[in-house]
């Protein structure tokens, strides 16, 4: 009986290690997508990064500032879910008037910029800067609105919205 029991754990834990080198696997997998989703984009906007400055500060396509600043309100909860990701293309798409592939590759680098400021309310902050020149009132009225529609019900979400109307300076 010990013996049956024992080979049992043995296959107990090869069963464990087995699927957690497979999550392990499709997470890498995951990254290196946005990686590369995240270069072509860059390639195709014509991002250039700069010696000395940082990347979300080398932001000057509107478009990518904007998505930059909804992908990191949507990430105040945590990760952004699937629903979040289609959510933010899609307007993407239809706000920009930008074909489908170009919209994902805008969600794309508006995920990686918002990562690279480390915090959320940091990219909020250094990406609405960006925009406040290169927008017109109804622009901002549209990316407050659909950075609400992305923002969790939380206090931290909350006061992101409000350093992004503070920023735009939309009373």
């Amino acid at each position: 009986m010990h013996i049956l029991l024992g080979l049992i754990g043995v296959i107990s834990a090869a069963a464990f290690w087995i699927w957690r080198a497979r999550y392990t696997a499709d997470a890498l997998r995951e990254a290196a997508d946005l990686v590369g989703d995240a270069q072509s984009a860059a390639r195709r906007f014509g991002f250039r990064r700069k010696s000395g400055v940082h990347p979300a500060d080398a932001v000057d396509d509107p478009r990518l500032a904007a998505a930059g600043v909804c992908a990191a309100i949507a990430t105040i909860d945590g990760p952004m879910t699937e629903g979040e990701i289609a959510t933010l293309t899609s307007e993407a798409e239809r706000l920009f008037a930008a074909p489908t592939s170009e919209a994902a590759e805008i969600t794309a680098f508006g995920r990686w910029v918002a990562d690279q400021c480390g915090t959320p309310e940091e990219a909020v902050r250094r990406l609405a800067r960006r925009l406040r020149a290169r927008t017109t009132e109804a622009e901002r009225e549209d990316l407050i609105a659909l950075a609400s529609s992305l923002a969790a019900d939380d206090e931290r979400s909350r006061n992101a919205i409000v350093q992004l109307r503070r920023a735009l300076e939309i009373a």
